[in-house]
């Protein structure tokens, strides 16, 4: 017989679930108990033993209450993983740096092994802390505010019962062969797993709305219906669906669901006041909505938009403006910031990964290490953006292209004359402040932020980058140099050492110069320097630094004194070939300055190539006072502000080029830019290599990046934009978290789907329009939307698709749905510079061409849920709020619809009361209306023209009675217009 244990001894665990046991305890379990006990079996144990068995059995039957799925096996990708993510990788995960205790809970391993012991629970560490009540034992710890469920901690009980099993994420595995199935055959399977059942199919009408809507973003015209509802051959509806989506309108609708993802905007964005334009943001939107309407492949949709500069296109190839893709971003003023978005873009909206969490730390719930994202860093860093993009297609030969040109010549000549001039003085003036720079770095300046690098500056302000190059081109000077090789051999010596140090060194190099006689004609462009340039020896000699910092002061005032003597001898030598100028002889002791070999030396480190004070003109063009600086600006904003105003202003790509020797990369150790740490290439994701990635060749980084991202291989790229699109046609997607396919998002709702969808897409030549096909012909999609109590019982979250969800229009949808009812809409302006959203009267063109401010949302994006510009936005967020009624109530833009609509349907049907309400009811809804809908709406007609004083006729004047355009009005802002459903 199992000996129990005494009431005295049960230990703090047993005290601690028994308190916790559940109210929805097995109570049949309690009552055989306690009748096993009456039997007899009192007498054998005790009575304390019985009150003890009564609680171990409540225990456990509370624990086993408390598991919602019974003796199943534990999915650890579903069960036991997101517990893990939410509660414990924080501490616990990928990111050695945060790591405690050396544990790790995100894969299996030795010190996994330290706290769980497979198969028992109660041997195992794990069970025992997140069961704990002493604070100072708990997991996760009180000051989370994380405490696990009892139903996870039953979970993870069970799950250390069964095994402890791992499996690999299930984002990362391969791709699963197709099966021979349909996409209902995957959704009847998880149905009847859930033992459920399909909605019926809608009816037709229903049906064209939807998939209309849809593809295109507009209502079917009621001709389509009819034509749609009459035609009962089998290939109906497989011959609406090619019609759409051969409709020039496709392309608009699932453009603009694109730019969501490419966080499309036509202003720069971070702006206080004001805001900055692009002039050419418009190329890429347009680009976008030409590929989606051809069925560009989808792999080599992302290589152009990531690589379309070294793809061998023509310089003026429509498709170089699909680089917009990664210069189109929130243009943050520090540069690292503007590489972090482009690396987010990338993973986040075509892998589904937050690689950008890894920026200062290895990723806490991924395996991501810090290394992988300086390797992508690497590869955006090596690219940068031409001050002139070409042209996209010729130029036009016409008279307003000519002014264009004529003027942009003008403009631009203006801006390089004032920036040539004013870099050459900043130039100067940096060389008389050699000896600033090098004090600082003699006394400790570290690498400079340049983050802070856009501040203005005044004369005599200390310029960071200035002071970086200096600090690296001494660095890098060998010990040998004549000018500097005093400075390299003294730096580390103690202050205390420092003047005796200077003495010796000055005595042997003078001993190695050798007589001063042979280079002391200096005039003569025959002799040649010596060793150790004598100027700085002098130097030495009279300053006696005793120190690195009055070293630096002494180099300082020696180059200072070369300037000066360099510039005054130039004015000299440039007077004697004045009309009146005195010719002197090349070789006259007048030129001693400028032939001296000895002060050559000294000016090779002012003005030679890759030397600190030069530099290219746009960069030295950021380091101008301010006042200066403003003008430049003002003449540089001139250029810009031709490209977006004149009308013959051409398209032009916002185009990338890549450097073939960028120079060497590093992880920022905590992503501080002046704190590096090991050196990195260029490479993918390890996670996705094997391991082992090989380096990204120079000058073709994102072309093989792009490789890389649509290789077969690579399970994850397939998967996020089969789910992207199932996502945009269902509401919801088989992945719940599109942009996060990693540990803390979810998992599939129907893995073998996804995965079956993923290989259809290879399988169809990477078509996005045969992606559509397989979805919309499957009765999935056809389901009607309704309401049924016991499969929401059974399936709350409707994650088995028994019901096609129910879905509003979006911001863009609604707009263009209303100027179509209302006869508006002009889809005959497509392409081009944006419209403003918010001018009146209505610009009637489609909304995705519509001009989005970064800096200043429109109203009517914020009360819509429309995407956040300023950051990739894989799935809109959906709210409902009392602005948003506001708006369809009292706003201008939809009494402005209204008022069009009710003239138009004035004009269709004349006189007829009866016949004009249902022209207007299918024209809104694409359906007749009911026997009671015509005679409400009469009747409200009449009583609204009865209180405005009308009749139900339109006037003389040619406007509409109150009654038609309040019905219209109605009829516009109900929930029938903006649900497909």
């Amino acid at each position: 017989m199992m000996r129990l244990p005494r009431t005295s001894t049960l230990n703090a665990r047993a005290q601690h679930r028994m308190a916790r046991i559940s109210p929805r305890c097995n109570a049949s379990r309690l009552v055989r108990a306690a009748f096993e006990i009456q039997l007899g079996r009192l007498g054998q144990i005790g009575l304390q033993g019985a009150v003890v068995a009564m609680f171990m059995i409540g225990v456990s039957a509370g624990v086993a209450a408390a598991d919602p799925i019974g003796d199943e096996p534990i999915r650890y990708n579903d069960q036991i993983r997101p517990i893990f993510a939410e509660h414990c990788l924080h501490c616990h995960g990928p990111d050695e740096s945060q790591r405690q205790a050396g544990l790790r809970l995100d894969q299996s391993g030795d010190s996994l092994q330290e706290v769980v012991v497979a198969g028992d629970p109660q041997a195992s560490t794990l069970i025992e802390r997140i069961e704990s009540d002493d604070d100072q034992l708990r997991m996760p710890p009180p000051e989370s505010e994380k405490r696990l469920s009892d139903d996870q901690i039953a979970l993870l009980r069970r799950w250390v019962g069964q095994g402890a099993n791992y499996d690999t994420h299930w984002a990362f595995t391969p791709i699963r062969d197709s099966e021979e199935s349909t996409i209902d055959d995957f959704v009847q399977a998880g149905l009847e797993a859930q033992s459920l059942t399909p909605s019926e199919t809608v009816s037709r009408q229903t049906l064209i709305r939807r998939v209309t809507f849809d593809l295109t973003g507009l209502p079917p015209r009621w001709e389509e219906v009819q034509e749609f509802v009459r035609d009962e051959s089998p290939e109906a509806y497989s011959k609406l669906i090619d019609r759409l989506l051969d409709s020039p309108r496709y392309g608009e609708r699932w453009g603009r669901h694109w730019l969501d993802l490419a966080r499309y905007a036509d202003t720069h964005g971070g702006s206080a006041i004001g805001f900055t334009k692009f002039p050419y943001s418009y190329t890429y939107r347009d680009y976008v909505i030409q590929a989606f309407n051809q069925d560009l492949p989808y792999d080599q949709f992302i290589r152009e938009q990531l690589a379309a500069d070294q793809l061998g296109l023509d310089e003026h190839d429509p498709a170089l403006a699909a680089l917009g893709f990664l210069t189109i971003g929130m243009q943050y003023r520090n540069p690292h910031d503007v590489i972090d978005d482009q690396i987010d873009v990338v993973t986040r909206g075509l892998m589904g990964l937050t690689v950008a969490c890894a920026r200062c730390h290895d990723h806490k719930y991924d395996p991501i290490p810090t290394a992988d994202y300086y390797a992508l860093y690497a590869t955006f860093a090596s690219s940068q953006r031409p001050e002139q993009p070409p042209l996209l297609g010729p130029p036009p030969a016409t008279p307003e292209y000519e002014q264009y040109r004529n003027e942009l010549e003008l403009r631009r000549t203006r801006f390089e004359d004032s920036r040539r001039d004013q870099t050459a003085v900043m130039a100067s003036r940096l060389r008389m402040q050699v000896g600033m720079y090098l004090t600082e770095i003699a006394e400790g300046a570290t690498e400079q932020d340049l983050s802070s690098a856009f501040l203005s500056y005044r004369t005599d302000d200390q310029r960071p980058r200035v002071l970086n190059r200096w600090r690296e081109y001494l660095l890098e000077m060998p010990s040998e140099d004549p000018v500097f090789g005093p400075w390299v051999q003294l730096r580390e010596v103690e202050s205390g050492d420092f003047g005796k140090a200077c003495q010796e060194l000055l005595q042997r190099m003078r001993e190695q110069n050798g007589d001063p006689a042979t280079f002391a004609k200096v005039w003569e462009l025959g002799t040649v320097a010596p060793r150790w340039n004598p100027r700085v020896l002098q130097m030495l000699e009279d300053r006696a630094p005793k120190n690195l910092a009055e070293l630096a002061a002494g180099y300082g005032h020696l180059f200072a004194d070369v300037h000066r003597e360099w510039l005054k001898s130039l004015l000299a030598a440039s007077e004697e070939a004045a009309v009146d100028g005195e010719i002197v002889t090349d070789q006259d002791q007048r030129h001693a300055t400028i032939n001296s070999a000895i002060d050559s030396q000294l000016r090779r480190h002012l003005y030679s190539p890759g030397t600190p004070t030069v530099m290219p003109d746009e960069l030295a063009a950021r380091l101008l006072n301010r006042t200066v600086r403003d003008s430049l600006g003002g003449k540089e904003g001139a250029i810009e502000n031709l490209h977006l105003t004149h009308p013959a202003s051409p398209p032009r790509p916002m185009l990338l080029s890549e450097q073939e020797h960028p120079g060497a990369f590093h992880v920022f150790r905590r992503g501080n830019p002046v704190d590096r740490g090991d050196p990195v290439e260029p490479h993918f994701l390890t996670v996705l290599a094997s391991g082992n990635p090989p380096a990204f060749p120079a000058g073709r980084r994102r072309l093989a990046l792009a490789n890389a991202i649509t290789d077969p291989s690579n399970p994850l790229t397939r998967r996020v934009i089969v789910n992207w699109v199932w996502l945009h046609h269902f509401g919801r997607g088989l992945v719940r978290t599109p942009d996060d396919f990693g540990t803390r998002g979810q998992s599939p709702t129907h893995p073998k789907l996804l995965d079956h969808l993923a290989n259809a897409l290879v399988e169809d030549g990477w078509s996005i329009k045969s992606l559509h096909r397989r979805i919309l012909l499957s009765r999935a999609y056809r389901q009607a939307a309704m309401e049924r109590p016991a499969a929401r019982s059974n399936d709350p979250d409707n994650r088995s698709l028994w019901r096609m969800p129910r879905r509003r229009l979006d911001l863009e949808a609604m707009r263009d749905a209303m100027l179509a009812v209302s006869g508006e809409l002009d889809t005959t302006a497509t392409g081009g510079r944006p419209f403003d959203f918010l001018a009146r009267p209505t610009v009637p063109r489609r909304s995705v061409y519509g001009f989005i401010n970064r800096d200043v949302p429109s109203s009517l994006t914020s009360t819509f849920d429309g995407a956040n510009a300023s950051a990739c936005t894989a799935k809109r967020p959906e709210t409902v709020v009392p602005q948003q009624t506001l708006f369809a109530l009292n706003s201008e833009f939809i009494q402005d619809r209204a008022a069009a609509f009710a003239v138009l349907a004035s004009r269709e049907v004349a006189s007829e009361p009866a016949e004009r309400v249902r022209w207007m009811y299918r024209r809104a809804y694409s359906r007749r209306p009911t026997d009671q809908e015509l005679e409400s709406s009469l009747q409200f007609v009449r009583a609204a023209n009865s209180i405005a004083g009308g009749d139900d006729q339109i006037d003389s004047g040619g406007q509409v009675d109150a009654g038609w355009q309040q019905l219209a009005h109605v009829l516009l802002a109900s929930n029938e217009f903006v649900f497909t459903d």
